[in-house]
């Protein structure tokens, strides 16, 4: 199998590691932005050189070392951090507030799956440096949700559609599926055309169901409820949901049905 420049390092490739310690960051390759890099997101840097690193981030799970992309983010965005987080952002968004009040200042917010360290008291769990956020807008690393991750997947519909977004300001249709698999503990690859070799088993699309992802050629969506489906789209400029049957008539064949 050849390898994927934009996954697989060369063996022997010496990196030093690092996390992304602003809530998001685009990662860019030399065709333009891969992917967006959350906080607390592990970074095994190769080299840095005018203000900007190139490394391999990784899995937005703590803890897999599977690549997610190659490619350069500011070197200002990056730190040692620590590679044990306490918690994860469990909410689409979650706020930061400066103190533990929410009245009081809000400082910024995290997305979806953000890494972060702190310990809950009262309401509240502090993160250093960072501030404080609700303890009903994360989850321990320990706990697992019992949602589906189509339930996760439909929290993010209308959100707007971001080529290489994974969650920060909007998804692209590959970190919609990546963002809910992730919310419920399991890992994906970023890109639609590795989650549809990776992902699942075949079914035929005549016997889609609830849950299942359908891929075209360079497109992923969940079908829902109602043989509807939910994807990040160009077309709607978000994540919409729309029948299967309209989307296939606007994009074309589906090529692979898959079942998790």
């Amino acid at each position: 199998m050849m390898a994927d420049s934009r996954t697989d390092l060369p063996p022997g490739t010496e990196t030093k590691t690092y996390y992304v310690n602003t809530p998001s960051a685009d990662l860019m390759t030399e065709t333009g932005i891969g992917t967006q890099a959350l906080f607390g997101q592990r970074f095994e840097l190769i080299e840095s050189k005018e203000g900007m690193s190139r490394g391999a981030l990784l899995s937005i799970i703590p803890g897999i070392d599977r690549i997610d992309y190659i490619g350069f983010l500011p070197t200002s965005v990056l730190s040692k951090g620590n590679p044990n987080p306490s918690h994860l952002i469990s909410a689409v968004t979650a706020g930061i507030f400066r103190e533990a009040d929410i009245k009081s200042k809000l400082l910024g917010s995290l997305p979806r799956n953000a890494a972060i360290i702190g310990e809950v008291e009262g309401d509240f769990l502090e993160v250093s440096q960072v501030g404080f956020i609700h303890k009903n807008h994360i989850r321990e690393m320990t706990e697992l949700p019992k949602r589906s991750y189509a339930a996760f997947a439909a929290d993010m519909t209308n959100q707007p559609y971001i080529w290489g977004g994974t969650g920060y300001i909007g998804v692209d249709c590959s970190g919609l599926v990546q963002s809910a698999l992730a919310a419920t503990g399991a890992d994906a690859p970023r890109d639609a055309g590795q989650q549809e070799k990776q992902l699942g088993r075949p079914v035929d699309f005549a016997n889609r169901a609830a849950g299942d992802l359908l891929f075209w050629l360079g497109h992923v969506g969940i079908v829902v409820d109602g043989d509807q489906l939910l994807h990040a789209n160009a077309h709607h400029m978000c994540v919409a949901l729309e029948p299967v049957e309209e989307a296939v008539k606007r994009i074309g064949s589906v090529r692979t049905t898959k079942r998790l």
